[in-house]
């Protein structure tokens, strides 16, 4: 996909691990630019390193109103404009209703569904100045298509909401030339776990992420594959599974 993307400025959320960081190196090595949004500074800096003059680095927590439209504005003052945004960044939890907190569950929905509205709304004017072409990709995932067991459950519900967001905004947006699409994967070999306290069903998750989950770059490729369709198309959903899952 060398050049698909060439002259391209792409703000990253979710940046600093997992399929945020592919997407990242991905959309540099179709050629754009990439702005870095994250809460871990470091990583940040250790990435946008690895990539050299193409990347810039904005550190942000998504759940921070104010903040967000601040380092939204950098970024895109940094590229010089925005034609892209993928919202990539995502919080896990596992649990049934029972066995979880609700502070648990406003954590996820405040990164996964509040932290998504409000990168959007503060980068749709600069959106809007790029013209035709300039995408809203956000990152949902398969459990936003079905619930696949109760211990996902709350995880789930948010990203069910990322895909009936995404229609909204395509239905918003699209009248003014910017696309929006859900890019759903299954299972990716990710770290999203990690954090997560110890259960029988939370090790049998990340036993299946190791051994069925897609790598993050195949998640990227498609990201890369959407941005770089022509201008008139929209990708409304990108629904992408490993063949062992």
């Amino acid at each position: 996909m060398a050049g698909l993307l060439r002259g391209r400025r792409v703000l990253v959320t979710g940046a600093s691990a997992g399929i945020g960081a592919a997407v990242a190196r991905s959309v540099v090595e179709a050629g754009a630019q990439v702005a870095l949004l994250a809460r871990d500074k470091d990583r940040l800096a250790d990435l946008a390193a690895e990539l050299g003059p193409a990347a810039t680095s904005v550190t942000c927590d998504i759940t921070d109103d104010d903040a967000v439209a601040a380092a939204v504005d950098e970024a895109a003052r940094r590229l010089d404009g925005l034609d892209g945004v993928v919202n990539s960044a995502g919080l896990f939890g596992a649990g049934t209703l029972s066995d979880t907190d609700p502070a648990a569950w406003r954590a996820m929905f405040g990164v996964n569904v509040l932290g998504l509205l409000t990168v959007t709304r503060a980068a749709v004017p600069h959106l809007l100045r790029a013209g035709q072409g300039a995408s809203v990709v956000n990152i949902s995932s398969m459990s936003g298509r079905r619930v696949p067991n109760a211990e996902s459950g709350v995880y789930s519900a948010t990203k069910f909401a990322v895909h009936a967001l995404g229609e909204s905004l395509r239905l918003e947006l699209a009248p003014q030339g910017i696309r929006v699409t859900t890019v759903a994967p299954g299972m990716v070999d990710t770290d999203i776990a990690a954090r997560v306290p110890d259960s029988e069903y939370v090790e049998r998750f990340r036993e299946r992420l190791r051994t069925d989950g897609l790598p993050p770059s195949a998640v990227a490729a498609a990201v890369v594959h959407v941005l770089g369709t022509p201008p008139g198309v929209n990708v409304v959903e990108y629904a992408v599974m490993s063949v062992s899952q």
